[in-house]
Formats: structure tokens, C-alpha cells, sequence
């Protein structure tokens, strides 16, 4: 019969005694532990970034949009 591999949260003590640049490998419930912090860092960066994009976006909308009523308003007034 396989072994299970149980998930356990590690304590913040626990995660804290290691470092990467440590001569001993991590257990695989460290490990486990260290790639869901890098996983959750990770998405939370890739969100940020979206929000900065579509602000980006909005922003440059919002310019074009003035932009093309300023050139209609000028069209306009040549007319008269």
C-alpha cells in the first residue's frame, strides 16, 4: 500500500529555521510548505500587476476618448 503524504502546515517558528542557502534539503512537508508561500506570492504579484495594466488601460482610454472629442469639436467648429 503507498504511503500518504498528509499536508500539514508548518509553524512560522518552523519555516523561519530554514533558509534555501541551508546545507540540509527540506523535508518534503517543508518543501510542500515553501511552494504554496512562493505559489500565493506569486499570484498575489500577478494580480497587482493586472490591476496596474487595466488602470494603464483606462487611463490611456480615457486620453484617446478627449482626444477624438477635441479633434470632433474642432471639426465642428471649422463648419461654421
Amino acid at each position: 500500500m503507498p504511503e500518504q503524504v498528509t499536508a500539514k502546515t508548518l509553524s512560522l517558528q518552523e519555516m523561519n529555521n530554514y533558509r534555501l542557502t541551508s546545507m540540509e534539503e527540506p523535508g518534503d512537508e517543508r518543501m510542500a510548505q515553501i511552494m504554496r508561500e512562493v505559489a500565493e506570492d506569486a499570484r498575489e504579484s500577478s494580480r497587482r500587476a493586472a490591476q496596474r495594466v487595466a488602470a494603464g488601460i483606462e487611463a490611456a482610454t480615457i486620453e484617446a476618448r478627449a482626444k477624438v472629442e477635441e479633434t470632433l469639436n474642432r471639426l465642428r467648429n471649422d463648419r461654421k
